[in-house]
Parts: C-alpha cells; structure tokens; sequence
C-alpha cells in the first residue's frame, strides 16, 4: 500500500478527510484549486497501531502521559515500506518542485461535518521547504494526539483511533491576498474577510462564488487565495452563522479597541490624556475614546510621524529614562500644566520612536530567517525569552519579597520593589492609586508568587539561537549574531518601557491629586478623588482661571462619569476574531503562547477582583486563568498553572512571561471568557493552542 495518492475525482472519499474532500466539491462546482496529494488515513492508521493504547478521557489517571507516550510513538515509527519514495513520485509529479514551497494540511474525516467541525483543532504546517515535507507531515500527524483533540471527541463518544485522520498536501502560495468568506443566503449578503493586502480585484469573484456554492452545498465558508483577480480556494466547510450579528458602528471602521492594555473603561481624566497625546504627538497611531473604550487605528503616513531607522529601541530607551530621572521623582511637585508637558514631553518618542524601533529590530530578525528558508514563528517568541527586562525584575523581586523569612526583611524587600515599581498600578488609568499609595495591597500580591517554585529561565534562548547558527553559511553568521542581539535588546526595551510610562502617568496623578485637594478646600470639589471624574479639559481651564466650576456642577460631572463607567462595564465592546460560542465543542482557540500541557479547574479574571485574591485549593488542580487581558504589571504577581487570554500574541507580554514562567498560555483566544465558566474543568494545550472542556 502506497498511502500517497495524487487528489482527483478518483480519490477514494472515506480515506482522504474532511479538507480533501472540500477542495475536490469546490473544483466540481468549477473553481480553480491548487493540485494536491493526499497521504490517506491509512497511514496514521498502521502508524497508530504500533503505538500504545489511549485512554478514552482525560479524566483517566496518567491521561496526558498516555497521549504524549502516543504521540512521540508516531513521530518515531518508520515509515510504511516504500512510502517516502511514492510521497517523493507524487510531489514531483505535482509541481516543479525547484525552490517550490508547500502547505502540508491535516485532513480529518470530522472537519468537512457541520456537527463536528473541528475547525484549527489540528496542525497545518504552511511555507514548508520541500526538503523539510517530512518532517511537517511527522508534526500534522502527531496532532492528532494532542490532548485538545481527545477533550473535543470524548465529548462526543468517539475515540482518537476511529478519527479517520489524513494530510494533504499542495503548493504554498502567499498571493496578493488571503482570507475567508461566508455566505447564509437566508441573512443577509456574503462577508468577505482579508487577512493579508488587498481583495477589491477578487470581491467580485468570491461573491459570485459564495452564491454558486451556497445553492448546492447551503451556508458555506471557504478560505481564498488570490493574485490579481485570479482567486484559488483552499477549503470549504459548512457555515454556522452567529447567533446575534456582530454589528460595527460605522465611527469605529478600521479601528481597534486595545483591550491588551486597557480592558476597562476610562476615567474622564485618562480620556483625557488619550486626547492631549492624540493631539500633540506624532506616533503612527491615531486614538479616540468610544462609549469610554480606548481604540486605537494606525496612521503611518501621519505628517512628522517619528521614524526610527536612525536609533536603537534600547538607547532611545535609556535617553528618555535619564530626562524621567531628571524630572519626574516623587518628591517634585509641579503644576498640572507642567506635569502634563513633561507627560507629552516622554510620550512622543516612547511610543513614536522606541516601540517603532523595537518592532523593527524584530521584523529584521524575522525577515533573515525567512531569507534562510525557516520559518520565523516558531524560533522567535524562544529567542527573545529571557532578556534582562523589568518584567523580570518585577518577579524577582516579588519573590525576594514573598520568600522573605521576617518582617524586617520583608519591609526592606517591599521598598526595594517600591522604589523600582511603586508607579505602577493594577491598571493604566491616572485615576487609580498606584503600588506605592497601596503598599498593603502590593503585599497581598507579592506573597501569591511566593506559592510559584518555578524560578525565571535565563539560557533556553541560547540553545535555539545556536541550533540555528549552526544551519547558516559562515557569510551570514556574522550577520545573524548582530540581529539577535538587536532583538533581545529590543526586547527588553518594549518590556521596560511600561515601567517609564507608569512613571510619567504617576507624575499626572500626583499633580492631579494635589489640585484635587486645592479645589476640595475651595469647595468646588466634595472630594479630592472627584478631580479624576471631571473632564480634564474643564479642570484645566478651571486651574487656569479660564472658568469658574461650581460644586453642584462637578458633582453632577462626576457622579454621569461613574454612571457611564458602570455602564460602560456591562456592555463591553466585541474582540476582533471573536467567533460565536459553540457551546457543544467546549473548544477555543487562540495562538501558542507559551509550550507544555495543563489541566485545571478555570478562575475567571474580569479585573474587578484582583487574581491574587483567587485562594489556591490545597491539593486540587491548579487553577486556570482565563482573562481578556492581563497587564504586564500583573503577571509577575499571579499564581496560575496555566494562562488563557484573548487578546495579544506569541511576542506579547503574557506570552513572554509566561515562557519564563514555565507555565502554558494560549493568547489571541477571543472568546475565552464567554466559552467558559469558572470551575470548568479545562486541559490548556499550550503548543497546539487549544483550550478543551472536559466532561
């Protein structure tokens, strides 16, 4: 038996899955696929046979050993007799395969029924050399071991060994564009979806496809490739559409709520600085406040939007944090005028010159790995783990604190972390009290690291980058060994420069409150923290003496803020990639954050109730954080077996963190939150980045 077989009306339908089956429908109803082979389900069916036995839950004792003993079986098996030399017969008979590139998919017999879509629950390896096929097939194989696919079948009574599982195989094309489409004839016209350049030439197509496909099959979504006007279509599946449309408002077209750093609405004084900086400051980015969400949208052809070409993120970094000595200590007290100057004064180059600089310097790496045929997304969140950042000096010394013996040594750790990190504060907004105002809530946080025996990792990246040095001509050694080291340092770089920000948001704060308890002795405040409630603008020209505010009137600002606040808070805005809950697959998914299995019991993290008061349960299972988003400053401070959020990426905060941490973390997993409940039992697959429900 061969196991390859080149895909054709011919092709024998039970044995090449679900994403096989779909392209030979779409080339049947006249659309233009790429050519393809199939390695049949017959292959992982005799690779699985030598294998050893699985457990039908994972609610089995030993589950997760089970299946990783399973899965390492099939990726060392040999191969069937005479199969890799019939995969090399088909390819080569496929395409000219001279520097051709490949997608190697997984083909499920489940991922083409409309009951069981399995939808991004198995590996696809796309932009595979063709001397690297082999191994990307070991890999899409092995995946379907992964703890997510056995939580997903046993809620439905099925087992891994009756799964039917295949791999196809076909050109890799990037195309001028890419995407996915949906039409229900029944509701409305088709959604068209681009994840990459430019679909005006091929809107025209897709629709008229969408139409075609949907009188044969029903409510379909496909994936689309196209160059020019000349589309390719990758995949069709049957179209559940959501159960409440997702409406945008026409105001927030292009534009992106940042909810990876501020979840919650904002307080009238916060609001305020975001129109100050939008104002005066040249970034990239253009921000606004809608029903009291910060969005964000990027402006690069901004007229004086700061290029960074000519510096590095780390010493632009250093530059500004010497002006922030000079200027913002706790003991200076400057007006609010001033402090809000020096506050524009630091913004402008950290987020127009540092960050730019920082993404930059890691688009550079990127881009040489690329060049040298290896695929970036893998090796790059590995080689930029464990930089000497601040995020690292916050566990580090949380831990001194947490672990400390007495109370003398505690008070000494406690001040050592306050003097670096007092400024911060459980969220960006200027109306909330920083660490250093709060100390006695600091120290509820540092002792829940103290429960955490991992220690940071520091020397993993070294493995990888040498790994990789090692497959480079010696010409591009050099060159390579300048780029990493200009990322880690970028690296670091967009880590510390929160620690700056919250130093020159504290300064606000202070100046802030120092008017706030000026105005409260005048009575035109009833309070001192209603300063952050009252419109900044009106508070500046009240400080100014270009108006005369009135008690009554700031009381009625400040109590409609705290009403819209509330307000804001209940109905929070839709994540981008947020997909209707399937409640019967118990399944989300997000990107791979950081690697490794967990199963545990979830805790919920809606940023009322800080994850530190989250009480671990003895000897139960370690508890899952499942959150929208969670802030650098947080992460050092929280105890979780495993991390689950919904917004940011493998290079962000959480999943850097989480890396050093030692701890799994699926990011980029919208929906979360909803999909789940506190207490669920739920298995964190943080390679495949998955997010399971068991029964």
């Amino acid at each position: 038996m061969s196991f390859c077989l080149r895909l054709g009306p011919a092709s024998p339908r039970d044995e090449i899955g679900g994403k096989a089956r779909s392209l030979l429908r779409l080339s049947e109803s006249g659309l233009r696929v790429p050519p393809a082979i199939v390695v049949t389900s017959e292959l992982f069916a005799a690779l699985r046979a030598a294998g050893p036995p699985l457990p039908p839950t994972l609610a089995e004792p030993g589950a997760l050993a089970s299946l990783g003993q399973a899965a390492r079986a099939v990726a060392e098996a040999g191969w069937p007799a005479g199969f890799r030399a019939s995969l090399t017969d088909e390819l080569d008979a496929l395409v000219d395969r001279a520097g051709m590139r490949f997608s190697v998919r997984s083909s499920a017999a489940m991922e083409d029924d409309a009951d069981t879509l399995g939808a991004g629950l198995f590996l696809s390896r796309l932009d595979v050399g063709a001397a690297d096929v082999d191994g990307a097939l070991r890999a899409v194989l092995a995946s379907a071991l992964a703890p997510g696919v056995l939580a997903y079948l046993s809620r439905r009574r099925a087992s891994i060994d009756s799964l039917g599982f295949a791999v196809l195989i076909h050109p890799f094309t990037v195309g001028d564009a890419a995407g996915v489409a949906a039409l229900d004839s029944s509701h409305g016209a088709p959604a068209i979806e681009t994840h990459h350049g430019d679909a005006t030439g091929a809107r025209a197509q897709l629709q008229a496809a969408l139409v075609r496909l949907t009188a044969l099959h029903g409510p379909v979504e496909i994936e689309w490739m196209a160059t020019g006007a000349e589309v390719t279509y990758l995949q069709m599946r049957p179209y559940r559409r959501p159960a409440r449309a997702r409406t945008v408002p026409r105001e927030l077209l292009g534009w992106r709520w940042d909810a990876a750093h501020n979840p919650l609405p904002l307080s009238p004084a916060q609001a305020g600085l975001v129109a100050l900086v939008d104002g005066a400051c040249d970034t990239g980015l253009r921000q606004k406040i809608v029903d009291g969400y910060l969005f964000y949208a990027h402006a690069p052809g901004a007229p004086g939007a700061k290029r960074p070409a000519a510096a590095s993120a780390a010493r632009a970094l250093a530059e500004l944090s010497a002006l922030a000595d000079a200027r913002l200590t706790r003991q200076s007290f400057e007006s609010l005028e001033e402090a809000l100057a020096a506050f524009v004064a630091l913004y402008e180059p950290l987020f127009g010159v540092v960050q730019p600089a920082a993404r930059q310097a890691r688009a550079a790496l990127a881009d040489f790995l690329r060049r040298q045929g290896i695929d970036a997304t893998a090796p790059l969140p590995a080689l930029l783990a464990g930089v000497p950042s601040a995020a690292r000096a916050r566990t580090e010394l949380a831990r001194a604190f947490s672990r400390a013996t007495d109370p003398a040594a505690q008070a000494a750790a406690r001040a050592v972390y306050l003097d670096r990190f007092g400024d911060e504060s459980p969220c960006w907004d200027v109306a909330v009290p920083t660490w250093f105002e709060t100390p006695i809530r600091l120290d509820r946080r540092l002792r829940a690291l103290g429960r955490a025996d991992d220690e940071p990792g520091s020397d993993g990246w070294r493995t990888a980058a040498e790994s990789i040095r090692a497959t480079l001509p010696e010409d591009d050694r050099a060159d390579w060994d300048r780029l990493l080291a200009a990322a880690r340092s970028a690296a670091a770089a967009a880590e510390d420069d929160d620690a700056l920000y919250a130093r020159a948001q504290a300064h606000v704060r202070r100046a802030l409150l120092l008017e706030g308890v000026r105005l409260a002795a005048r009575g035109v405040l009833r309070r001192a923290d209603d300063v952050f409630w009252v419109p900044l603008d009106l508070l500046r020209r009240q400080v100014r003496g270009e108006s005369a505010l009135t008690r009554e009137e700031t009381a009625r600002l400040a109590d409609e803020a705290h009403r819209a606040d509330a307000a804001a808070r209940a109905a929070p805005p839709s994540l981008a990639g947020a997909g209707p809950t399937d409640e019967a697959s118990g399944i989300v998914r997000g990107q791979p954050g950081a690697g490794g299995v967990c199963i545990g019991r979830v805790r919920i993290w809606n940023h009322e109730e800080p994850p530190h008061d989250m009480k671990p349960r003895g000897d139960a299972e370690p508890e899952v954080i499942v959150a929208r988003t969670l802030l650098p400053t947080e992460l050092p401070l929280i105890y979780a077996g495993a991390l689950v959020v919904e917004t940011g990426g493998p290079l962000g905060h959480v999943a850097a963190q989480a890396r050093e941490r030692g701890i799994p973390a699926v990011v980029g997993a919208a929906g979360a939150s909803t999909a789940f409940e506190d207490d669920d039992r739920v298995v964190v697959d943080g390679d495949a980045a998955v997010v399971a429900r068991i029964d």
